[in-house]
């Protein structure tokens, strides 16, 4: 199973936004086609004043139809929410109690479905609990703690070819465990799992991805790990906001490892998609921010 961990420490970036449409175009139905931006629109993107102007192209293409798993690992609960779910009761099982070993029943019996047709039971969800803001004091008394989250998802990982982690703002345990989540495993292709990261075209989020990097470097050298970088996505560009935007773009990319693999623009089809609690490729499948969505997804899968 392909393991996505899509985490940055500064919140508001939107990682929510992008895990769940990498995940929805993952899922989209291999009977019908897409529209999918085609990658020449980075070089555009510095200098447009429109940010539907970014996708330069655009290609249908059938949908790749893998069965992906969307693990929203943040106690705010902005995954579930968004997709129009309600967050899991406290006094039940979640995936907290799963990785401190309190559980009483199976993981999989928390999973739901994301529902649409082009979907067709392929594209799932398992929702947050409140309870994962005790997840770091829970962890440091968990033997092997950084395995944790592998240890609880494991039992449903061969039902997917794809698991999306949404992470925290967070460098604390969680963090250490969604990385060690995502590292190589022994035979596994480079770059068939790892870490996304998500940014935006501003100074706060340079800072945060540096301390970012300084955690995954230390993991790598502490514990022997193999952790490769999917990427960088800058998210909520618009060139418009001048020199700062742009600026910040071009030093992005500017970075060669991990390179930017996807830039999403800051449109109102994603916002619109949040208040009404649907997938935002089913709302508005053909705005911009959609296909780029695809062209990410396909670009890292």
């Amino acid at each position: 199973v392909k393991r996505f961990v899509v985490c940055n420490q500064k919140g508001g970036v939107g990682k929510t936004a992008v895990t769940a449409g990498v995940g929805q175009a993952l899922a989209e139905s291999p009977e019908q086609l897409y529209p999918v931006a085609i990658s020449k629109h980075f070089a555009v993107a510095r200098t447009s004043a429109d940010p539907a102007a970014d996708v330069t192209a655009v290609e249908q293409l059938p949908g790749p139809g893998l069965r992906v798993l969307l693990v929203d690992f943040d106690p705010q609960g902005h995954l579930t929410k968004q997709l129009g779910h309600e967050l899991l009761h406290l006094d039940g099982d979640s995936l907290t109690k799963h990785m401190a070993g309190e559980a009483k029943g199976k993981l999989e019996d928390l999973v739901v479905a994301v529902e649409d047709d082009r979907f067709d039971d392929r594209l799932h969800l398992l929702p947050s609990c409140t309870d994962a803001f005790l997840l770091d004091v829970k962890l440091s008394g968990v033997r092997a703690r950084e395995a944790a989250l592998e240890r609880a998802l494991s039992p449903i990982e061969s039902d997917y070819d794809v698991i999306i982690v949404d992470c925290p703002p967070s460098l604390g345990l969680s963090m250490d465990a969604a990385a060690y989540y995502g590292r190589r495993r022994d035979a596994e292709s480079l770059g068939n799992s790892g870490i996304l990261v998500v940014v935006q075209a501003e100074d706060s989020s340079a800072d945060a991805y540096g301390l970012l990097t300084n955690q995954i470097d230390d993991l790598r050298s502490d514990m022997h790990l193999e952790l490769d970088y999917l990427g960088i996505v800058v998210n909520h560009y618009d060139a418009r906001r001048g020199y700062i935007a742009t600026s910040s773009l071009d030093s992005w990319m500017a970075i060669r490892d991990p390179r930017v693999v996807g830039l999403v623009g800051d449109l109102k089809e994603q916002k619109e998609a949040v208040r009404v609690k649907q997938p935002l490729l089913a709302y508005a499948p053909q705005c911009p921010q959609s296909l780029a969505l695809r062209a990410l997804a396909r670009e890292i899968a």
